[in-house]
């Protein structure tokens, strides 16, 4: 049997280059929540800022991340893939900017400085950039910038307001709001650069919001046609609608779990703002909310906004395809195997 020698310098390269490596992970892994934490937004706690809660807690063990001067209350939160980095838009004078905070509350760094209002900011799922909403060309866009803040491209480039982007969990297509066509608002499809676009929900009523599953295949959304505003969820082609929350009261910003099980979304109604935990089945919603207990409810205080939910338990790394580099998720990727 041939033994080949090791040059002892590739050794202690290879040991260098493991370490360094080791060492980031843990520097990641000190800045990530390490339970299920939601972050939102609310000035009910200590303050104007953002705080992470517990699902399982009162609001009152909340965690206050970030303090904001003044009276803006931040908006768009949401966590970068890894867990690391919380997104979110607040506004700053007279302007509305993208800003970027440490999981830990340190490192808060402003993206965007411009004159006009960017907000909305959404994670590609490698977390290498981002998509927002901006009126810098005049009229509400969607476009994508770099993690330094360089913008990258408008995407919709219509005259019609485009806002409120989410990225699919596999890079390929960003669901958003728009004001195209009929309707007060629909949510649309277009591929991550502009392209094949399509109508999701094509109501006359109201639909914005939109928030993907952890596997790419549900859609929860705000709905304004019965009224007051309604978490709604549908299949991510735009069929098999399905009622989540009772209706009697605004609902908005629905998020889904990392587990995909719940969806979590705003309640306001009475001079009060909670925190509501549907099942995402929504097998419930149109049951009596006073009569039974089907959710789970956190007081917050007036205004809130948000919420956005990370669960080290449920992080889904991002990878490349081998055959023709395009994005998968290990979710895409399971379920992929499956089909086999």
């Amino acid at each position: 049997m041939q033994v080949r020698k090791v040059d002892s310098k590739f050794l202690i390269a290879m040991g260098v280059l493991f370490l360094s490596g080791f060492a980031v992970l843990m520097i990641a892994q000190a800045q990530a929540p390490h339970r299920s934490t939601i972050a939102i937004a609310t000035s009910g706690v200590e303050g104007f800022g953002i705080f992470l809660l517990d699902p399982q807690k009162p609001a009152a063990a909340a965690e206050h991340l970030l303090e904001v001067e003044g009276d803006p209350i931040p908006g768009g939160l949401e966590w970068s893939p890894d867990g690391n980095t919380i997104a979110f838009h607040t506004q700053i004078g007279q302007n509305i900017e993208i800003f970027v905070v440490d999981g830990d509350g340190n490192g808060l760094k402003q993206l965007t400085d411009h004159e006009a209002e960017d907000s909305w900011p959404a994670w590609h799922p490698s977390g290498q950039k981002l998509a927002f909403t901006s009126n810098r060309d005049g009229n509400l866009e969607i476009y994508t910038m770099t993690m330094g803040g360089e913008v990258i491209a408008n995407l919709t480039n219509d005259p019609a307001p485009d806002k409120n982007p989410a990225w699919s969990p596999n890079g390929r297509n960003i669901a958003f709001t728009t004001k195209r066509g009929r309707t007060l608002s629909d949510i649309w499809l277009m591929d991550s650069a502009g392209g094949n676009l399509k109508n999701l929900t094509n109501h006359k009523g109201e639909d914005l919001t939109p928030s993907w599953s952890w596997d790419g295949e549900k859609i929860a959304f705000t709905t304004r046609r019965f009224g007051a505003g309604r978490t709604m969820r549908m299949d991510a082609d735009g069929e098999n609608l399905l009622k989540i929350s009772a209706r009697q009261v605004p609902r908005l910003d629905p998020e889904f779990s990392p587990d995909g099980k719940e969806i979590a979304n705003v309640w306001f109604g009475g001079g009060q703002t909670r925190l509501h935990i549907w099942p995402s089945d929504g097998g419930l919603a149109d049951a009596d909310e006073h009569a039974a207990p089907v959710w789970k409810e956190i007081a917050l205080g007036f205004p809130s906004a948000g919420p956005a939910w990370f669960d080290p338990d449920f992080v889904v790394p991002f990878s490349v395809a081998a055959t023709d580099k395009r994005p998968l998720s290990w979710g895409w990727l399971k379920k992929a195997g499956a089909e086999k």
